[in-house]
C-alpha cells in the first residue's frame, strides 16, 4: 500500500510540474491565439476577406452610355458587349431582375469584376441600368449564355414599335 501511496504521489507531482511548465500566460483582454504566439496578431476585419474591386476596360467604353456622342444602338451593344463579356469571364448571364444585373456588372459577383463605372448617367436611384430616356432596360435570358436587352425607346414603353433590342 505504501509503493501505490508513493506512485500516486510521484505522478501528482509529474503532473503539476508538466502544468506549470507547458501552461500558456494569457493576459487579460488578450486573445488566446495571440498569446500563444507569444506576438500580437493585426486585428483583421471582414473586409480582409473580400478581394478588391477590379474595374475592367470595357467600364471606360461603359461610361459612355447615354451620351450625346452615342447612339440608342450605341448604348444596347456596348451593354450587350458587357453582357457577353461576364458570361465568357465567369460562365453564365447574370442573372436576376435589373437591379440584380447591374450590381452584378458593377462587381458584385465572385470574381469582383466590375464591368461597369459605379456611377453615372445610366443608372437611376433604385440602381437600375436605365436607357437615355430614363426607362429601365429589360434583360431576357435567351440561354444560359445569351440576353436580349430591351431599351423601352422614344415612348418609355416597352413592346412597343420603337423599342430598340440588341441582337
Amino acid at each position: 500500500m505504501k509503493r501505490l501511496a508513493w506512485f500516486v504521489a510521484v505522478v501528482a507531482l509529474v503532473a503539476v510540474a508538466l502544468f506549470f511548465l507547458n501552461r500558456e500566460q494569457i493576459h487579460p483582454g488578450e486573445p488566446p491565439a495571440a498569446a500563444h504566439s507569444r506576438e500580437a496578431l493585426p486585428e483583421r476585419s471582414a473586409s480582409d476577406d473580400v478581394p478588391e474591386l477590379t474595374v475592367l476596360p470595357i467600364a471606360e467604353s461603359a461610361a459612355s452610355l447615354n451620351s450625346s456622342d452615342n447612339t440608342p444602338g450605341d448604348d444596347i451593344s456596348i451593354l450587350a458587349l458587357m453582357v457577353s463579356d461576364y458570361g465568357k469571364i465567369l460562365g453564365g448571364n447574370p442573372v436576376g431582375e435589373n437591379d440584380e444585373i447591374t450590381a452584378a456588372l458593377m462587381g458584385k459577383n465572385p470574381k469582383r469584376l466590375a464591368f461597369l463605372p459605379q456611377d453615372g448617367r445610366f443608372l437611376d436611384s433604385s440602381g437600375r441600368l436605365i436607357d437615355r430616356w430614363g426607362t429601365p432596360y429589360f434583360f431576357h435570358a435567351l440561354s444560359g449564355s445569351k440576353m436580349e436587352i430591351i431599351s423601352a425607346g422614344v415612348d418609355r414603353k416597352h413592346h412597343t414599335e420603337d423599342d430598340i433590342t440588341s441582337d
